[in-house]
């Protein structure tokens, strides 16, 4: 009945990661060059050619495995009319499937992702977990041990929507709020 696919890619968060790489990579690039192939030492107390290039590897590698998150991550969400699927890879590549009668009450509602849950991602906190990836809306889910989850969403409409429809005759849990 719904499915949304939510990735990081606000700007806000991209320049600023995309601009502190690329100071990083430089500046180990230079030292790199500076010491280990032009044969001068880099800067007053210069580290030990091996250090430096080990260094500049985790630098480069650090920098790859940041990349690499930001560019596979992403929130899938699909809603079916008893059950309701998610995937965060590469969090979590296997689908979590949370079936209607663990459910006790569904809400679409805005959030604050930081006063709430301390920003975006895969959080956990007092108010519950919460997989988000941008924005301030979602859909809390409300399980019947009390627990809560909040999943992101771009398009609250269409989950109150989806949700609507798959609680149609469902007795045993709470309407939308």
């Amino acid at each position: 009945m719904f499915s949304e696919e939510q990735r990081f890619d606000q700007l806000w968060l991209k320049v600023p990661l995309y601009v502190l790489a690329v100071g990083n990579i430089i500046l180990f690039a230079y030292g790199f060059y500076k010491q280990l192939v032009a044969g001068k030492p880099w800067g007053d107390n210069p580290m030990s050619d091996v250090g430096l290039a080990f260094s500049t590897f985790a630098v480069l590698l650090i920098w790859g495995m940041v990349f690499y998150l930001f560019e596979k991550t992403k929130l899938i969400t699909a809603i079916y009319e008893k059950e309701i699927r998610l995937r965060f890879p590469p969090f979590f590549f296997k689908e979590k499937i949370i079936p209607l009668q663990m459910i006790k009450k569904l809400e679409v509602r805005k959030y604050n992702p930081i006063t709430e849950f301390g920003g975006w991602g895969l959080r956990y906190g007092l108010r519950g977990k919460a997989y988000n990836v941008k924005g301030n809306m979602g859909l809390q889910i409300q399980f019947i041990n009390s627990k809560k989850l909040l999943i992101g969403t771009q398009k609250p409409d269409q989950v109150t929507w989806a949700i609507s429809k798959m609680l149609k005759g469902e007795k045993s849990i709470n309407t939308i709020e």
